[in-house]
């Protein structure tokens, strides 16, 4: 698929590489800490009964608006920008993203609906084409983020050589990735409801190279919710509450929501802000979830913890 000239310029402004100058250039860079912010799925829904059951306009602005306020360094956005990965819809999105008038460097991450078709046969052309590929790392502030592409709802072996490839580094380590592995029962799904959540295949090998390789956090979207589990030594975060329809898929928290994320020598905290102003820390205190071996057990004692620190904020 071509890209017109047009939208070609427009999306100059945002291509990855540029956006990773930019960062090099921040005081950040050099330090042993930095603090950037994450935001999760913020395509409205293509289906007008979503936008008007389980969603409210504007929310993608509001957000961003509210993270030009915070000192944060960079934005990491994990995919699921427009609501399928056509140029029109990208001429709407880099719009919108001109509206909020984004200071910060701004880095993307390939979500389903940003290929041509957001399920079944599609591919990537036009992301790849505007933004530069959708697989890539880069150092700042003495940490390591990897960004993977799992819109395909799939990693390939040789996606899987590379990821372990890049990990093998003494930095710290964080990863971004669109769809969440399938084992993890509360966002990947069990049997019939897995296509509501994660990937399957390479799930199992990515989930042993990120504990083998003692990555941090992995920050992924895709479920429109909100969710921390700890699986195998590694903190997984679901945030995918960037403004996309809040539609039922099996999960309590559903808020909208972004998150910032203080990287430094006490190790990584994170702060949920949400649409009504108010902020939580996410505790440090490990979150075992049963997987998707026994996707019924783990309900109560999500929305249990989950819930109260909604309460609590």
């Amino acid at each position: 698929m071509s890209v017109p000239e047009e939208l070609s310029r427009m999306a100059a402004r945002w291509r990855t590489e540029r956006q990773l100058k930019l960062l090099s250039r921040l005081p950040s860079a050099a330090s042993d800490s930095v603090r950037f912010a994450v935001l999760g799925d913020c395509e409205p829904s293509r289906f007008w009964i979503y936008r008007k059951l389980f969603n409210r306009e504007g929310v993608f602005g509001e957000h961003m608006r509210s993270i030009q306020r915070q000192k944060v360094s960079f934005v990491v956005q994990l995919g699921d920008m427009v609501e399928r990965g056509e140029p029109g819809r990208y001429h709407r999105f880099f719009r919108d993203l001109r509206r909020v008038r984004s200071g910060r460097p701004y880095l993307t991450v390939i979500g389903n609906h940003d290929r041509s078709r957001p399920n079944g046969r599609s591919h990537s052309t036009v992301y790849r084409t505007l933004f530069g590929s959708s697989n890539y790392f880069f150092d700042h502030a003495q940490t390591r983020f990897v960004v993977l592409d799992s819109s395909a709802k799939r990693l390939t072996p040789a996606q899987l050589r590379w990821l372990r490839l890049v990990l093998k580094t003494s930095l710290r380590k964080i990863v971004f990735t669109h769809m969440p592995p399938v084992q993890l029962g509360l966002w990947g799904g069990a049997g019939k409801l897995h296509a509501l959540g994660g990937f399957q295949q390479g799930a199992r090998e990515f989930s042993e190279a990120v504990t083998e390789a003692k990555v941090l956090r992995v920050y992924m979207g895709h479920v429109h919710a909100f969710g921390v589990q700890d699986h195998q030594g590694v903190r997984y975060v679901l945030t995918g509450g960037g403004g996309s329809a809040l539609f039922p898929s099996g999960n309590s928290d559903l808020f909208h929501h972004f998150l910032t994320v203080d990287i430094g020598s006490r190790g990584v905290r994170e702060h949920v802000h949400t649409m009504d102003g108010g902020v939580f820390e996410i505790p440090s205190v490990p979150v075992i979830l049963p997987t998707h071996e026994h996707p019924s057990s783990w309900g109560a004692a999500a929305r249990a913890w989950l819930g109260s620190l909604v309460k609590r904020g």
